[in-house]
């Protein structure tokens, strides 16, 4: 039985032209190596699997071969090429892997070997593999030989983090960036695998194998035999995600022609689906997000090559396309790239894929049913900021604009200021808009006080018992933050007491308690408001002299107070003469 070689290895390039997707970095070799024009030191980086290693070896084969041809290759048949190709009868050649041989003596056994001269061929190549896993020490070591290497000694550094490395280091290479392959490129190669193993492979399933790969000729060899392996050589799109656990097309093109016609309850029952097929949630909003990302990049023919489908995914992508308006696919991935964010953190994850799914079918919703956006209340405040300008800061600004009901309501006439209304808007006092009355909110955006507006017929006030207002005031102490804590434990000991059906008092213990409890008054005043949907209400912060204790007493005042209270002391006193000190 023949040995099983992998793909990866088999149909691994030995020529520059060979490689895949690196063609600007491999004519940029192979002219450097036509005009003799050769640095000492390169360094090829770039991610896992696309070429580094290769392209290192291709590239030390090259230099030392006697008959290169006219196209700057190697020629595969002389005695420097034989001795590469069989790898053990190489002395020009050397590769380290700095993963595991990477400390200081590891180097100096490098540079020892440095002074020998080639015993054939001009130059002698070092190859070092992960170099950004040396040791700080190790790379010390490095740095004369790289900065003044013999003539025939030329390196190469292989890198996936080339951050790592530093900075004497880079300062001395010539610096190749390898970059991700296309997935064009991956297809076409694979095909050609395929068509040499007697394999037969379906494009889109090709395409699967090439997303999945990420970018990595080497992951996508391996993925492509795992596959091969599983279908017993029919590659097929059925099986192929079958065998990678990745959610078919077809559930994406679903969600999206039910997101474009409302159909939600659908939606839910194809998540349902997909989940139950041991799917992770998250899986199908990366998908999703792909597949709206695709279709926008779809309706326009200058963004259509960033489109790495196959002819007839391509055909079906433009057709969805037509029916989805920007705004849509604008809003659609906003909403999947926010889910994508939470999904982590989120203690309920299906639910907010539900939500997800919820939303993106409203995604092409106006924002009302009118047609306005939803802050129709900014410009009223525009209006009325500009009409209280002018006015006194003690008279309420008359309001101009018109209301958002349907009939006219009759501004109310101006009212006294009373003594904790709270001032918004330019220092004006805001006191009506159309019937509803206002609370101050503690809120501050842009050095401004927000307002809020309280609709009497949708939130009546409720009654200011003194039981109420006791839970209301323990639960604006509770949602305090740590910085807020002495304020908190001052609430927790001052005692609110309701006076009438609008007015409560704050009972603190001593005056330093009553100054902090009326820095915070306007945030208190605010939040009781709001829980009872009273604007009109008010509050006084009073001392309770009941609570006040003793004041400390002297030396002299505790002595005076013990004779008052044992008369015995003072007969003691004037016996032995006593007195106090």
């Amino acid at each position: 039985m023949e040995d099983y070689i992998v793909s990866a290895r088999k149909y691994r390039p030995v020529t520059f032209d060979s490689v895949v997707g690196q063609k600007a970095l491999t004519t940029t070799l192979k002219n450097a190596i036509s005009s003799g024009k050769l640095a000492n030191t390169y360094l090829f980086c770039g991610p896992r699997g696309v070429g580094k290693t290769t392209c290192a070896r291709i590239f030390a084969k090259t230099i030392n071969c006697t008959n290169r041809g006219a196209d700057g290759e190697a020629c595969g048949e002389c005695e420097s090429c034989k001795s590469f190709n069989e790898e053990l009868r190489s002395y020009n050649v050397f590769e380290l892997d700095a993963a595991s041989n990477n400390s200081v003596d590891d180097i100096r056994n490098l540079t020892e070997q440095v002074r020998i001269p080639p015993m054939n061929g001009k130059y002698k190549v070092y190859i070092i593999d992960e170099v950004h896993m040396l040791s700080q020490a190790a790379f010390n070591a490095f740095l004369k030989t790289l900065e003044e290497p013999p003539k025939y000694a030329i390196f190469i550094l292989a890198t996936t983090e080339k951050h790592k490395i530093i900075p004497t280091i880079l300062s001395r290479c010539q610096i190749y960036d390898f970059g991700r392959i296309s997935n064009k490129d991956i297809i076409e190669h694979l095909q050609s695998v395929a068509q040499k193993e007697g394999v037969t492979a379906e494009k889109e399933a090709l395409a699967v194998i090439a997303e999945k790969s990420d970018g990595g000729m080497r992951d996508a060899l391996s993925i492509f035999d795992q596959v091969v392996s599983f279908t017993g050589g029919q590659v097929t799109y059925q099986k192929t995600i079958e065998n990678l656990n990745v959610i078919d097309y077809d559930y994406y093109f679903r969600f999206t022609d039910m997101f474009l016609e409302k159909r939600i309850p659908e939606s839910m029952v194809l998540l349902n689906d997909i989940l139950s097929k041991g799917f992770d949630g998250s899986h199908l909003i990366s998908g999703l997000m792909l597949h709206l990302r695709n279709l926008l990049v779809s309706r326009d023919a200058c963004t259509l090559p960033l489109l790495e489908v196959s002819d007839e995914m391509r055909e079906r992508y433009k057709a969805q396309a037509a029916k989805c308006s920007p705004r849509f696919l604008y809003r659609a991935l906003k909403i999947c790239n926010d889910c994508d964010l939470n999904y982590r953190i989120s203690k309920n994850k299906r639910l907010l894929v539900e939500l997800t799914l919820i939303q993106a079918a409203q995604a092409d919703e106006d924002d009302d049913s009118s047609g306005r956006k939803p802050k129709r209340l900014h410009p009223i405040f525009k209006t009325i900021a500009a009409t209280t300008k002018a006015a006194p800061a003690t008279a309420a600004p008359k309001a101009t604009a018109k209301p958002v009901t349907a009939q006219t309501v009759q501004q109310p006439a101006p009212q006294p200021v009373r003594k904790n209304t709270v001032p918004t808007l330019n220092g004006s006092i805001f006191t009506s808009i159309y019937g509803g009355r206002t609370a101050g909110r503690p809120d501050q955006l842009h050095g401004r006080q927000t307002v809020q507006v309280i609709d009497q017929e949708q939130h009546p006030a409720k009654p200011l018992t003194l039981d109420a207002l006791q839970n209301a005031w323990n639960e604006f102490a509770a949602t305090l933050p740590r910085q807020d804590t002495p304020l908190k434990n001052r609430m927790i000991n001052c005692h609110p007491t309701v006076k009438s059906d609008t007015e409560f008092t704050a009972m603190a213990g001593n005056a330093m308690m009553a100054d902090e409890i009326r820095q915070a008054q306007e945030r208190i005043l605010s939040f009781i408001r709001e829980r009872f949907s009273n604007p009109a209400i008010t509050m006084e912060i009073e001392i309770d002299q009941s609570r006040n204790v003793e004041h400390l007493l002297t030396r002299e005042e505790q002595y005076d107070k013990m004779k008052k209270e044992n008369p015995a002391l003072i007969e003691l006193e004037s016996v032995f003469g006593l007195e106090l000190r």
